[in-house]
This record gives structure tokens, C-alpha cells and sequence, in this order.
């Protein structure tokens, strides 16, 4: 059997039409590198496997019979073939202008990285700037809590954990790179030992940059390569989502912040959450119709035992 150049992995979960869409756009806007496809289905019910199956029996289908979460799916999924670069591509994304093979041409060309990544997209081709944050610090996490980073959104001083003033138009390094379209050698993978899956949903990939780092290999973005991604499209309230996030980000914090910082950037954490469940507090009060917003955030505070603790 030839070995390709690439294995891409879809983890999916309840997200049928949306995999099927990304699987389609893969394989129209990918001419120039050889690839395996592997989806790994979390047991789905709806349909996905079967429809995955169904349409594209050249996919390598793992039917999971459990929900292994993002980061026990992407592991599943890398050991099913040995190509020397791995790609994790989320289900709720589409493939842009031969933007894998861009990619993976940019790692090419840059090989001393180790870990990749390109520009994310909105369905309305507006920049998203999720596709990548900087490390957790007293900085970010404080201009974070104090709600400066969303009203300074393009500042790089207020916004740093963002890189608020970086237009998403020139190659950049950064610390975390989002796990939506991630590429990365297996050599790396391997050394680390792939994604650490008690980080169930969210925060994985940015332990695996960290861990990357401190072994001198700093993620790098190109600009040329482009995906939408739509986000969280298996979470189905806000809630749920924020309270995976903040575990994610506790997690973060305890592993890779310094010991003395720990309980420090824990506590701006929580001021976050705080001051988020006050702004929406008044905010209902003077629209009636934010009321549902506000339970959201009540029920995340009420959770904050639970995610204080991070995922561990």
C-alpha cells in the first residue's frame, strides 16, 4: 500500500449534514496532495456513520461506540494510517480554495514548526478570529475579566490573547493554534504522544501547542490557506459550551501557568464569569427578551465548582 502524503481526521457527533459537506469540499479542493480521510463517528444518532458510508465509501468510517470526546477521537483516528503529516479538520468546516494543499505546501516550505495552521472564515467570508490565541496570562485573563479585550477588540495590548491588531493577512507565529484545521508531522505527534484526551472537548490542542513549544516547536499560520468554520455546531446551548471552555481553560492554567500564578489567573477567571452573569443581569432588566441569556449565565456560575476544577 502507498503511503500519502497526509492523513486528514473528521471527528463528527451528531453533525451529519455539515460532515458530509466538509467531507465533499475536501475532496473537490484537494488536487495536489495525496490524502488518507478518516472520520471517527462518536456514536452519532443521527444517521451520520450510515450517511457517511453511504456517500463516500472511499472514507475510512471508525463507527466509535462510545462518545471518546474531540481529543480521544483525533487519537483513534491518527493511528489508522503512518503518513508523515497529520490534519484535524473539524466537521463544521468547508475547504476553500485548494486551502489543504496550501497548507500543506506552507509546512513544506517551513518544516523546523512542527504544527500549521491557515485563516478561519465565517459563512459570510468575514474573518473569524478564532483560529488562534496566545498562552494564558495575568495579562489576557485579566483584560479578559475586565471585559477590556472585547471593547478593545484590535488592540494588541488589550486584545493580546487574541492578537487583537493582527489582520489575519501575513504569516504569523503563535502560541495556540485552533484545532479546526490543524496540521501537524507525526514525528511531533508521536513525541508528545498525541492530544491528552482528559481534556474531553476544547483545550486539548492548546496543551499540545504548549507541550510543541517547550520543545522549541512554535505553531505557524499562513494567511493563503483559508476554511470556513461555522463553531460549535454539536453544542446546543450556550451554557454547556461556556462551562467545556472554562474547564479547558482551567486545565490550561494548571499545567502550563506557574505554580504561583495559578491560583491568581483561577481567580480572573471566575471575576470573568462574575462580571459576565452582571452585564446580563442589567442588560435584562432594560430588555426583557435577554432574560434567556441571563439564565444561560446563571446556570455557568452555579457550575462553578465543577469547572474550577478544570477537566482533571
Amino acid at each position: 500500500m502507498t503511503i500519502k502524503q497526509l492523513d486528514i481526521v473528521i471527528v463528527s457527533y451528531n453533525t451529519v449534514e455539515m460532515t458530509l459537506r466538509a467531507i465533499a469540499s475536501v475532496y473537490e479542493e484537494t488536487k495536489d496532495t495525496s490524502f488518507n480521510l478518516i472520520v471517527v463517528d462518536n456514536n452519532s444518532h443521527d444517521g451520520s456513520a450510515d450517511a457517511i458510508e453511504k456517500q463516500f465509501p472511499d472514507v475510512h468510517l471508525v463507527r466509535s461506540l462510545d462518545n471518546t470526546g474531540f481529543a480521544g477521537g483525533i487519537n483513534i483516528g491518527s493511528r489508522v494510517y503512518s503518513s508523515e503529516q497529520l490534519l484535524f479538520l473539524n466537521p463544521d468546516t468547508v475547504i476553500l480554495d485548494g486551502a489543504i494543499d496550501k497548507l500543506y505546501a506552507f509546512a513544506k516550505e517551513n518544516t523546523e514548526n512542527g504544527i500549521w495552521g491557515g485563516i478561519t472564515l465565517n459563512n459570510d467570508r468575514s474573518i473569524n478570529t478564532h483560529n488562534a490565541w496566545a498562552r494564558p496570562s495575568t495579562q489576557t485573563l485579566l483584560f479578559s475579566a475586565l471585559g477590556f479585550s472585547k471593547i478593545f477588540k484590535n488592540s494588541c495590548f488589550f486584545n493580546s490573547g487574541n492578537y487583537g491588531c493582527w489582520q489575519r493577512d501575513s504569516i504569523k507565529t503563535v502560541d495556540i493554534l485552533q484545532g479546526c484545521f490543524f496540521l501537524t508531522t507525526r514525528e511531533l505527534w508521536e513525541t508528545i504522544g498525541g492530544f491528552d484526551e482528559t481534556f474531553f472537548m476544547y483545550g486539548e490542542e492548546g496543551d499540545y501547542c504548549l507541550k510543541a513549544i517547550a520543545k522549541g516547536k512554535q505553531p505557524l499560520i499562513t494567511p493563503d490557506a483559508k476554511i470556513i468554520h461555522h463553531g460549535g455546531a454539536s453544542e446546543v446551548n450556550l451554557s454547556g459550551k461556556m462551562i467545556k471552555l472554562l474547564k479547558a481553560k482551567v486545565e490550561l492554567v494548571n499545567r502550563h501557568s506557574k505554580p504561583l500564578e495559578r491560583p491568581l489567573h483561577r481567580g480572573l477567571l471566575y471575576i470573568y464569569v462574575l462580571n459576565q452573569l452582571a452585564a446580563h443581569h442589567l442588560l435584562s432588566l432594560i430588555k426583557p427578551q435577554k432574560k434567556a441569556r441571563l439564565a444561560e449565565w446563571q446556570t455557568i456560575f452555579k457550575a462553578r465548582h465543577d469547572w474550577l476544577k478544570g477537566w482533571a
